[in-house]
């Protein structure tokens, strides 16, 4: 582009060349002056006027020059001036302009090439680069087109990366002058338009979209419909329509055919007419002819409410009522027909209308209350008649009638399903009322004297009520099978018996069923089937009888039949498996017991003659030894015969143990009773046993009342229970220690205890110190066979007593035989568990000690 400055720089070029070109010429003149200087020679005059003349013709130059100048500049001026205009113009337009000239001159907008995305559009091709390839050959045709022929071209085209749509417009401009000419391409960001033009594009498709699919379903309801026009003229109609007026769609809108002609009442635009002149709906009901047949339509035309987007349209649909007026016939000869039926039976029944007025009665229901039936003909209401049964006191007593007979009256409006109730009328009859809601509205009352029906029941209902009670709990399981085998009755001890869950019983189950869920209990080898056939057979035979079964699981049951008189069977089972395991054991354990009284008779009799004999001799000699009957021994033979005799001593105490033990448990020991002084028979046993408690270092006490008097016992069984009670707490206490032996009179009982400060017993072994072979702690200075305390506490309860033991480690040992102060009868001796934890005090003076058990 020039711009002034250039244009101005080009005419001082211009007016300094023109200045130049000038003096040469000027020089020629001078030289050629007549008079002029000369071979050096001054010409006066004549000289200096050629130098005057010339500087003017140039002064005069340089002036016309500078006017030449301003009007330039003002030109200029003018020209700026409508290019600010022209600017000011192509900014405020909303194009980005490019064009080029035939000569090749180039003009272009700064937005354009920032609305294509690039960096420059020198060319063409930049503007076509920048454009998707179909787009980008549609510019080239089109611009190629404008440069021969002039003729402007619009279309749109998408940038090559898809984020924006352009409009491009191209047109040829020229100057008024008439000069050169440029083509321009005109370019507008039309992505906003686009997008909402697509918008309502897809708006109008999804809407189009909805109403076919109206249309459509529409068309699937087999009733017919249309829709009206402000001028109530038919706009649309679905397929059901089209089908009753024998013509297609099309057709039948394009003939405005009326699905009701004037002939028959008026056509449908009249009641369409009155349906928008109401503004409400409208209803008929017409007979026309339809695919040949009659057929009762009721047409409806409901106008569109005001203000909606249909304006004033006006829909209609036909309805087909010719099946409802076909059922309302047949219903009314129904009727008619029910009420000869209900008058010929004997239950009464009444119809109350939804008014709760009577519509119909039965014979049955005027003999039943004594009703007039002048009076019921005027079709009293419910109401009236509960009122003239209460003054005739033909209705239950209550105390607020009043709310009664609204509860009555408010059944008519809040029943649904039948309900029954019982009335107690005050003569003593009971009436069972079935109320049942009425399909044409109201209540039908259905009434039954179930006075008699009612007392029987309860009877019947009280019998079998003790009758299954009875039976639920028996200890026998009964099962009755009817005659076609199937299961009638049952107790809970049937099931349990056979292993049988509730619902293997539910629903009558067969006796094929029942058995083969039994076939676990039976050892039927390999014939399953002849055997379930026997079993079958031999269950429904109609014949008494009875046995027992020993089932694979070792259990016992004993069974019986009994036919009843209905053809049905009544079996019975009993599980004696306990009783015949005991009624074994029984014979079992008699047997043993025999062999084990046997085997201690035996025992018995040859510890005392083949043991005691030997013994007896073998101390014979020993004493004889030691007595030096047959002259003197030294010290190591003395020595020798007392460690024989002392030996054999033990040996004969331990087997007196033994005998009085096994005499005690074979029950052939007989307590010899006699009054026993209890003074005499402790000091008895503390004589026996002092010296060898002195010579343990132990101090051997005894303390008892002097007025203490006797008891009735046997006074050997219960020395030997106290000397073993002494002797075990001597074995338990080390030296330096106490032992006590105490008697007291507590009530009507007799307390003889022995208390030790010995080494105690654990109280887990203070139970078990009482067995046979029994010996609580192994630190005792001399053991024995453990036979001691077991001992006592047989003689003690041969007596009828008891034994107790209190004892703590480390400190002692208080063992209390506890007699009755009386006799009891002599019984032959058993053996029994420990005696109860209960005691009485502790004598007075006793030390709680502890000891071991040997």
């Amino acid at each position: 582009m020039i711009t002034l400055a250039t244009k101005h720089k080009l005419l001082l070029a211009a007016a300094g060349a023109a200045l130049t070109t000038a003096l040469p010429h000027a020089h020629v003149a001078y030289a050629q002056v007549p008079g002029a200087v000369t071979g050096g020679t001054a010409v006066p005059g004549f000289g200096t006027l050629a130098l005057v003349g010339l500087a003017g013709a140039s002064l005069a130059g340089i002036l016309w020059q500078n006017l030449r100048s301003r009007r330039h500049a003002r030109r200029s001026a003018d020209l700026q001036a409508q290019v600010d205009r022209l600017e000011a113009f192509l900014t405020a337009s909303p194009d980005a302009w490019c064009g080029w000239s035939a000569g090749g001159t180039h003009a272009v907008s700064p937005a354009f090439a920032s609305l294509l995305g690039v960096a420059r559009c020198d060319r063409l091709e930049d503007i076509e680069n920048a454009l998707e390839t179909s787009d980008a050959a549609a510019l080239n045709g089109a611009f190629g087109h404008l440069r021969l022929t002039g003729q402007p071209f619009q279309i749109v085209v998408t940038t090559a990366d898809g984020a924006r749509v352009l409009e491009l417009s191209g047109s040829r401009g020229s100057g008024r002058s008439g000069g050169e000419s440029f083509d321009v391409l005109w370019a507008r960001d039309i992505g906003d338009v686009t997008g909402e033009i697509k918008r309502q594009t897809q708006a109008r498709n999804a809407a189009l979209q909805t109403i076919a699919e109206f249309h459509a379903a529409l068309d699937l309801i087999p009733y017919p419909i249309w829709l009206r026009a402000k001028d109530l003229s038919i706009v649309w109609c679905n397929k059901a329509y089209a089908d009753a007026v024998e013509l297609g769609r099309d057709e039948a809108i394009e003939q405005q055919r009326e699905l009701a002609t004037d002939a028959q009442r008026g056509s449908g635009r009249r009641l369409a007419e009155q349906a928008t002149a109401a503004d409400a709906p409208r209803s008929e009901t017409q007979h026309m002819v339809i695919d040949g047949a009659r057929r009762l339509v009721e047409i409806t035309e409901i106008p569109f409410p005001a203000g909606t987007a249909a304006g004033a349209m006006v829909a209609g649909f036909a309805l087909d009522l010719t099946a409802q007026e076909d059922l309302r016939r047949e219903l009314s000869r129904h009727v008619s027909a029910h009420g000869e039926v209900l008058e010929q039976l004997g239950s009464p029944i009444a119809i109350y209308g939804a008014d709760t007025r009577l519509l119909f009665y039965n014979q049955a229901y005027v003999s039943l209350w004594g009703l007039d039936v002048k009076w019921l003909e005027s079709e009293p209401t419910y109401g009236e008649i509960m009122e003239d049964l209460r003054a005739r006191r033909r209705l239950p007593e209550h105390a607020d009638f009043p709310r009664y007979k609204r509860e009555q009256l408010a059944k008519f409006t809040s029943l649904i399903e039948p309900a029954e109730d019982l009335l107690h009328l005050p003569d003593g009859t009971t009436l069972r009322m079935l109320l049942v809601p009425h399909p044409f509205g109201g209540l039908m009352f259905i009434l039954e004297d179930v006075t008699n029906a009612l007392a029987l029941e309860s009877s019947y209902n009280t019998l079998m009520a003790v009758q299954q009670e009875s039976l639920d709990n028996l200890a026998e399981g009964i099962a009755v099978f009817g005659g076609d085998g199937r299961l009638k009755l049952s107790n809970p001890a049937y099931a349990r018996i056979w292993n049988l869950r509730q619902e293997d019983l539910n629903g009558e189950p067969h006796l094929v069923e029942l058995v083969e869920k039994m076939k676990h209990f039976f050892d039927y080898g390999d014939d399953w089937e002849g055997f379930k056939r026997e079993t079958i057979a031999g269950t429904l035979e109609r014949a008494a009888g009875n046995g027992r079964l020993e089932r694979v699981d070792g259990s016992v049951v004993e069974f019986s039949s009994v036919p009843l008189p209905d053809g049905a069977v009544l079996t019975s089972f009993l599980d004696v498996t306990d009783s015949v395991r005991v009624e074994q054991a029984l014979r079992e354990r008699n047997a043993a017991l025999e062999a084990a009284d046997r085997l201690k008779s035996e025992f018995i009799a040859n510890v005392s003659y083949q043991l005691r004999t030997p013994l007896n001799a073998i101390m014979g000699f020993a004493e004889i030894l030691a007595n030096q009957y047959f002259g003197p021994l030294n010290d190591r033979q003395l020595e020798y015969s007392r460690a024989v005799l002392d030996s054999g001593q033990r040996l004969l105490l331990l087997i007196n143990d033994i005998l009085d033990l096994a005499t005690v448990e074979a029950g052939y020991m007989v307590l010899e009773r006699a009054p026993v002084d209890i003074p005499a028979m402790l000091g008895s046993v503390i004589g026996l046993t002092r010296d060898w408690a002195r010579k343990q270092s132990l101090k051997l006490d005894v303390d008892y009342a002097d007025d203490i008097g006797t008891i009735d016992a046997d006074e050997k069984r219960l020395k030997q229970a106290v000397f073993n009670l002494i002797s075990n707490a001597i074995k338990f206490t080390p030296p330096g220690g106490r032992i006590l032996v105490s008697a007291e009179r507590i009530g009507g009982s007799f307390v003889l205890a022995v208390t030790d400060t010995g080494i105690g017993i654990p109280a887990a072994d203070q139970e078990r110190v009482f067995g046979r072979f029994e010996r609580a702690n192994p630190q005792a200075r001399q053991t024995g066979a453990g036979l001691g305390l077991s001992l006592v506490k047989s003689f003690i309860e041969l007596h009828g007593g008891r034994v107790e033991i209190d004892s703590r480690l480390s400190e002692g040992t208080c063992i209390r035989c506890i007699l009755p102060a009386r006799s009891t009868s002599d019984t032959p001796a058993t053996t029994t568990g420990p005696a109860s934890p209960t005691s009485p005090a502790t004598p007075a003076g006793a030390l709680r000690a502890g000891n071991g058990a040997g």
